[in-house]
């Protein structure tokens, strides 16, 4: 069983008088534990993908399938609750929440959801608290834990939204241009983070880049080219 199925996806978006065919019969398969790169140039549909699979967008024909669900047959509740106990979010510009500290920032997806059926509203304080300061070592800001993000570089920020994705053990970390805000030194340490963590924890990565480079990092590699996808394989198929 595929861990994210897109059968003969389309997307249309309605531009004046005109339709922007953002997807065109889209299929592909990702499976548990991959580090998946999405790569294509600049309005090839990269991000329609990754909206797609975070169900933030819904196709206009086909289905979009995670876990063995058809995410268009889910309720806004069962959405919210795929997304929260599923997903994790890496973002362009962080999204950290300025007043929090890493810490906080961190703890912040554990504090959501609904107490009586989330699991990590029933954790030990002490547990909960383990589990943030692990992660906080893993992405080496043991010594930042208490300072905000104006404190931060860019690529700490980048650090504790990794950090942020992972706390509530998703399944899938979906990731739109993560180092398209850093410096080329400071993205491919980020690119290296993302895949230790792939490999430690064994959460699937699905990442866009139009980055050629970053594509013998990954272990299946989706090339989209208007809306359509060029190439799709895994780097073991071409060893």
């Amino acid at each position: 069983m595929s861990l994210i199925d897109f059968q003969h996806v389309h997307k249309n978006y309605p531009l004046g008088k005109t339709i922007v065919h953002a997807l065109q019969g889209v299929s592909f398969q990702v499976q548990e534990g991959d580090f998946v790169t999405i790569s294509g140039p600049s309005g090839s549909g990269k991000s329609t993908i990754l909206n797609m699979v975070g169900c933030i967008d819904t196709p206009s024909a086909g289905e979009v399938i995670i876990q063995d669900t058809h995410t268009s047959t889910l309720s806004d509740r069962q959405i919210t609750e795929l997304r929260h106990r599923t997903l994790g979010f890496i973002f362009q510009n962080f999204n950290l929440i300025p007043v929090l500290s890493v810490y906080e920032n961190i703890e912040f997806p554990l504090l959501l959801g609904d107490s009586r059926n989330d699991p990590f509203k029933q954790w030990p304080e002490q547990e909960k608290c383990d589990w943030i300061n692990y992660l906080i070592a893993q992405v080496g800001l043991e010594d930042y834990a208490q300072r905000r993000p104006a404190e931060l570089s860019g690529g700490q920020r980048q650090r504790v939204a990794i950090a942020r994705a992972l706390a509530t053990k998703p399944s899938i970390v979906l990731a739109d241009e993560p180092t398209a805000n850093l410096d080329s030194v400071t993205g491919d340490q980020i690119i290296q983070l993302m895949r230790e963590m792939n490999q430690t924890l064994g959460t699937t990565f699905v990442f866009s880049t139009h980055d050629p480079q970053v594509l013998d990092v990954a272990d299946h590699v989706i090339k989209i080219r208007d809306g359509m996808i060029e190439d799709n394989y895994r780097l073991s198929e071409r060893i």
